[in-house]
């Protein structure tokens, strides 16, 4: 019986640790719309996700980073009390990351001004699964921001870009391959027994582009060559 509630105890643990670990990408726009297939599945981005720069200007590089740490546990406090709101840094590959107050995470750069250092940190909060207007959640950002008072000489910028993001995209590759399925029977229907698809690159890794405001498309970079029936092997160009 302990070995069995031993066992449970790790199962669960496993599972609460491997959502905690679920990667969270932001989605970028599509410069060529040619490249996503006739299929794809579009739905909102988990968070939207507002960019802040945070920089000071105080003459002392020591001072700068005091005051700048200090004014992000300002911002970490009103967060905290804030439930619909969360604090994130941006990545490599676009990897969305808890925002820690740590030389790992946070990284501290000189601006454009001398004596001037800056970081950008990202606040996000989570977009309802009906879509409702776009302007009212970056307010809401906008707003939390608005509301911290910056310590010593730091600027809080509140005007930067603003960003979707989805959480764990592998999840939809099954649906993904659905679409294609679903697009592939509509086509060898309509052309009738005469002829027969051969697809390509939908064993491919998914793929995912900003399709609006708040959402994204999701697909596989699949293709298809239609084929007489009679034909038995051809070479892909």
């Amino acid at each position: 019986m302990k070995r069995m509630l031993l066992l449970l105890v790790i199962m669960g643990w496993g599972v609460a640790h491997a959502q905690e670990g679920l990667e969270e990408i932001v989605v970028t726009a599509s410069r060529e719309a040619a490249r996503i297939p006739g299929t794809s599945l579009k739905r909102p981005g988990d968070f939207i996700l507002l960019e802040v720069a945070v920089r000071n200007d105080s003459r002392d590089a020591e001072t700068r980073k005091k005051e700048i740490y200090d004014t992000l546990r300002a911002v970490i406090a009103a967060a905290s009390k804030d439930q619909s709101i969360e604090l994130s840094v941006i990545g490599d590959n676009g990897l969305v990351l808890p925002l820690k107050l740590d030389s790992a995470t946070l990284v501290l750069t000189r601006d454009k001004l001398p004596d001037t250092s800056v970081t950008t940190i990202s606040v996000k909060t989570r977009i309802p699964a009906r879509i409702g207007n776009s302007s009212a959640l970056v307010a809401k950002l906008k707003d939390f921001v608005s509301g911290i008072k910056p310590v010593g000489r730091t600027l809080i910028d509140k005007d930067g870009d603003v960003e979707i993001s989805i959480v764990n995209p592998a999840q939809y590759r099954d649906r993904v391959i659905e679409l294609f399925a679903e697009d592939v029977k509509k086509v060898t229907s309509a052309l009738g027994p005469d002829y027969k698809v051969v697809a390509h690159g939908i064993d491919s890794p998914i793929q995912w582009v900003r399709s609006g405001m708040l959402e994204v498309s999701i697909f596989a970079p699949y293709g298809y060559d239609v084929l007489p029936a009679s034909v038995t092997s051809y070479l892909k160009n």
